[in-house]
Parts: structure tokens; sequence; C-alpha cells
């Protein structure tokens, strides 16, 4: 024979049980990772001189009938070509984890017949303060650091590929320092001494634990144990009475 139960104490569990229930759907979860896609473009030298940035090889406005948000590095001819993507950091604030992240969109440059066959060596990943635009003097802007670095190689490296690097302790210094956008720099190093390239696209920064409005209004640890010790007597409560 099964034992019975007071009516009262089904009811007791039953107000624990939809106030807990409650309790999770006004707690959503605040680690939620947003992505920024870059804004992305190729700037290249000329004349002889590779320090400094003097034409687009990729912008919106194409110049050369390149696709625009594409970043080539490496050499056409004598130029010098740094591939360059920007962040924009308006509403952004301090991040548990941020990483850049691209894939390789050409084995070769953006100039078919000219620079379009990739070179063996390496790629170095640099930091710079942005300004959220296509500007021919990020090609030579003071670094903020070195982000990384990655080999390249017709037998090691394929198009669709993707690279990813922390960028954490940089993209916080960025925010602590009222940036209004946060910049990466692709380029040859050392520079290939032949015309060949790479062309990389799909830039994009994904930061974790950004809060946007509202949804980000979590009680404390402290609030959630109050909550729960009420739950609790009225429990108790239920099952005195």
């Amino acid at each position: 024979m099964l034992p019975r139960f007071p009516s009262m104490f089904f009811r007791s569990l039953s107000i624990a049980a939809a106030s807990i229930a409650v309790i999770g759907l006004q707690a959503p979860a605040a680690n939620a990772a947003l992505i920024t896609n870059g804004f992305t473009f190729a700037v290249a030298s000329a004349g002889g001189s590779l320090a400094t940035g003097t034409h687009f090889h990729s912008n919106t406005g194409g110049a050369f009938g390149n696709p625009a948000g594409k970043a080539e590095v490496g050499r056409y001819f004598s130029e010098e070509v740094r591939g360059l993507s920007e962040y924009d950091l308006a509403g952004l604030s301090n991040a548990a984890s941020a990483f850049v992240t691209f894939n390789v969109f050409k084995a070769g440059g953006l100039f078919s017949g000219a620079n379009d066959t990739p070179f063996t060596g390496s790629i170095t990943v640099e930091a710079y303060a942005g300004n959220n635009l296509e500007d021919l003097a990020d090609y030579e802007a003071a670094s903020l650091g070195t982000v990384g670095s990655f080999a390249v190689s017709p037998a090691g490296v394929s198009v669709g590929d993707v690279f990813s690097f922390d960028i954490t302790a940089l993209f916080n210094t960025a925010i602590a320092n009222a940036d209004s956008s946060f910049g990466i720099r692709l380029r040859a190093d050392p520079v290939n001494p032949d015309s060949e390239a790479w062309t990389f696209d799909n830039f994009r920064l994904t930061t974790d634990n950004q809060c946007v409005g509202a949804s980000c209004d979590v009680p404390e640890p402290a609030t959630l144990a109050l909550l729960g010790l009420g739950i609790v007597g009225l429990a108790a409560s239920s099952r005195r009475k």
C-alpha cells in the first residue's frame, strides 16, 4: 500500500518548483559571444620605397577593378602590399577573451597574371589604432604590438583555411585607451623579393563576456542564495500549515 502525503506537501513543492523556473527565466547567461565584422582593405607602396603606403589594391573604390574587402599580402613587382582590417569599438567593453579570425581567399595576389603566385614564408600580424576608414597611412601606422605570425606555403595552406589569434590583452588596452577602432595589419616578414602574394578575407572579431542592455542584469550569487532561502522558507511554511 502506497504511503499517503498531505496535499499541502505537494502544493509546497509545486510552489518551489515554479519559483525556481521563474528565476531560471530571469537569469540569462551573461557570457554571450559577440562577432564584429572587419572593415578590410589592402594598401601598397610605390616608387621603390617600402616604408610608405601610396595607393590601394583593395578598397571600396576599386581603382584597379579588384574586389573590395580583401587583405592582400606580399609583393607586386617592386611594391610591397599589406592587408588591413579594422573593427569599430563603439559599444564594446572589456572582454574575458577576444579573437581575430580570417580566411584564406586566394593562394596568390589580386592581379591575375602578375602576382597570382603564392609565396613560401611567414606573415606577421600587428595591431594598430585604427580610425574606421580606408586610410593609406594605416600601412605604416605605429604598431601597438605583435599579435602573432603564421607560415604560408602552397603545400601547407589552402583556400578556405582559417587563422585565429588571441588579442585579448591588446583589445582590452584599446578599450582602456578609449580608441574608436582596433586595427590589425598583415605583412610579409621578411618581404618576399618576388612578385608573389596571398589574399585573405572574412575578417571578424569575436569577443566573449560582452553585455548589452537589460538582458545582462543577472542576479549576483548572494541574491540568488537569498532567493533560494526564500523558496525553502515558503515550502516549510506551507508544510506547517
